[in-house]
């Protein structure tokens, strides 16, 4: 199924520069010189994120792992604000308004649990304690006689 969406993927990846350029010159016209303070600030933005994104999806991928899950949303939450961080980067309002929807805050997904977590199960008809092996057959040992 994926690879009949590849060919539909191309072209609007190709139509993306196109609008955008058509979008500018019409919000140009619009709203003036502040189209280019705007598409200043969002790549300003847009370096911020990608900046700020590597250690904290780091810590918060290292954190997930080492608690013994890895929640399928924190991982797509990781694709997203790359993707919205590149988008902010390239120049054009439609880049930036997709960018923005994907960085907004997303229902969490599926959690995937590995591992044996924070408590470990084991089963009823287990006991744990010490023992001692005591050889009856053996010799005392030289200051075990004294007593």
């Amino acid at each position: 199924m994926f690879i009949r969406l590849l060919p539909l993927l191309g072209v609007s990846l190709l139509a993306l520069p196109v609008l955008e350029l058509f979008a500018s010159i019409w919000l140009a016209d619009e709203i003036g010189w502040w189209l280019a303070f705007w598409l200043f600030a969002s790549a300003l933005v847009g370096l911020g994120i990608l900046k700020s994104w590597r250690a904290t999806t780091a810590w918060a991928l290292l954190d997930s792992v080492r608690a013994g899950e890895l929640p399928l949303g924190r991982l797509f939450w990781v694709a997203r604000t790359l993707v919205a961080a590149l988008l902010f980067i390239f120049p054009g309002p439609i880049s930036d308004v997709i960018g923005l929807m994907l960085i907004l805050p997303w229902p969490g997904g599926k959690t995937i649990r590995f591992g044996q977590g924070s408590a470990p199960t084991t089963p009823d008809d287990i006991y744990e304690g010490e023992f001692t092996r005591v050889d009856e057959s053996a010799r005392p040992l030289p200051h075990e006689a004294r007593k």
